[in-house]
């Protein structure tokens, strides 16, 4: 018979076993994992907002390439993870391919009618790929957690940052989501 204090220390090591094995993941506020998510979420859902009200005109290539140099980095910074699985397969390509998507939408030359439906059917396809990325991060939550480099996360936020600050009238979505972020715990780039 187990005495109590061999009894607690049985259960604790039990306890410390499950944590060791479990899939459970940290998203709290302010943690690696939520600023992923944030990215991948409010942050390009406002991109996209802002890219409606830029349907029109497009984007001049100065901001195209800063916007560009962001999804670059988040690309990069999804290359560290890995596939989660046999069905899963690696993140970086959907987030790759959304950079493409993004491509696209801006080399549509011209503020003619035809231009803007161009740009609008191209915004249909960015929509679809920011929700891959969503299906596909909602099913890689832990190797995420575990496989976060915060100086990549960091580079695509400071990317962002420079854009909204080159041009803040021209993505406000984009600016409220990057100011939410700062707000509810986001860690701060130079």
């Amino acid at each position: 018979m187990l005495g109590t204090e061999e009894k607690t220390m049985s259960k604790k090591k039990s306890q410390k076993q499950l944590q060791k094995n479990s899939r459970t993941v940290d998203n709290a506020q302010g943690t690696k994992l939520w600023a992923f998510n944030h990215f991948r979420s409010p942050m390009l859902t406002s991109l996209l907002n802002d890219l409606v009200n830029l349907e029109r005109h497009g984007l001049e290539d100065k901001y195209c390439d800063k916007l560009a140099t962001s999804l670059e980095y988040f690309t990069n910074y999804a290359t560290e993870f890995p596939r989660g699985g046999f069905m899963t397969g690696p993140i970086y390509k959907e987030i790759d391919q959304f950079a493409k998507l993004y491509h696209q939408w801006n080399d549509i030359e011209g503020s003619t009618e035809e231009a803007s439906k161009e740009r609008r059917r191209s915004l249909r396809s960015l929509r679809k790929q920011r929700q891959n990325i969503t299906n596909k991060t909602r099913r890689l939550q832990f190797e995420l957690e575990n496989e976060l480099d915060q100086k990549l996360l960091a580079d695509t936020y400071r990317a962002i940052s420079e854009l909204i600050n080159l041009v803040p009238d021209m993505f406000k979505n984009l600016a409220n989501a990057y100011g939410e972020y700062l707000k509810r715990g986001g860690f701060l780039v130079a």
